[in-house]
């Protein structure tokens, strides 16, 4: 079955997500909406709670590469102590958090998220970052700010980064450019706007890779990217965290930097020089 952490029951979902006949899909979903209570029922509860028969949970777990639903029930066990909050949802009602239950949630979900990266992917993403021609970057909503904070830390070290899309411009201008040797990076926090589908399918098409950093409830997306990173935003509060994808930003960025060696040092010391001579900072 190899590293849990790397083919988590959501990460198998979303990988086969746009192939799911529709009953396959319904019992997905309702997996997606609660992946720690798997580990609560039996083949039997599970599907009759999505409504579908038991042989469609059947082939749907050997689709995502289980020998039998125990197995998957196993790994939902396992996986607990570091997966998403959805494994530790909590049905309490909403109450005033302390700093202290603020500080141990955030540190959960930052713990949980960094945890379940695959170190592969992060190596191969990261040498990307530095030969990648350019660098696109594309958020909406809270994921622009994200999109905006690791163009910044990328800019340290390496040009031609750049946020799409700005004031007036439409992506088809850009998506239009789009090369193979590029790279996209996609920040797609809940909630996305619909459209985030038809761009990334139409920058797919065009043949450049594509990061996407999104939280586990997203579907379709994943399958569209060459590498997908998720983290978790679902707190036990109103508001979603983004600590997490922040965090998860500037990890990318440090081991990017250390990778990019002497042309990166070489590229921040061109910009300190140029920040001297025009006196930008006090």
């Amino acid at each position: 079955m190899g590293d849990s952490r790397a083919k988590s029951i959501e990460v198998r979902i979303h990988e086969h997500y746009e192939q799911l006949p529709d009953s396959e899909r319904k019992l997905a979903d309702a997996i997606l909406e609660s992946p720690g209570d798997l580990s609560l029922y039996t083949a039997t509860e599970l599907t009759s709670l999505a409504g579908v028969s038991k042989a469609a949970g059947t082939r749907l777990f050997r689709r995502l590469g289980f020998a039998s639903f125990d197995e998957a029930k196993l790994l939902a066990r396992e996986t607990t102590h570091w997966g998403s909050p959805l494994y530790m949802e909590s049905k309490a009602p909403q109450h005033i958090l302390s700093v202290a239950d603020y500080l141990a949630e955030e540190t959960y979900l930052l713990q949980s998220s960094l945890m379940r990266l695959n170190p592969e992917d992060v190596e191969v993403v990261t040498e990307r970052i530095v030969a990648a021609r350019r660098i696109y970057l594309l958020g909406y909503r809270n994921s622009h700010f994200l999109a905006n904070y690791l163009r910044w830390q990328l800019l340290q070290f390496r040009g031609d980064v750049h946020l799409l899309p700005t004031g007036g411009e439409t992506m088809g201008e850009y998506v239009g450019d789009f090369l193979e040797e590029d790279l996209l990076i996609v920040f797609a926090l809940r909630r996305r706007p619909s459209r985030l589908e038809t761009i990334l399918k139409a920058a797919k098409e065009k043949g450049i890779q594509i990061l996407l950093l999104t939280d586990p409830t997203a579907r379709g997306l994943p399958g569209l990217a060459s590498w997908t990173f998720f983290t978790e935003v679902e707190t036990s509060s109103t508001l979603d965290s983004a600590g997490s994808a922040l965090s998860l930003s500037r990890y990318l960025a440090l081991v990017s930097l250390q990778k990019a060696g002497a042309r990166g040092k070489a590229h921040m010391e061109r910009i300190e020089l140029q920040h001297e001579i025009l006196g930008e900072f006090e």
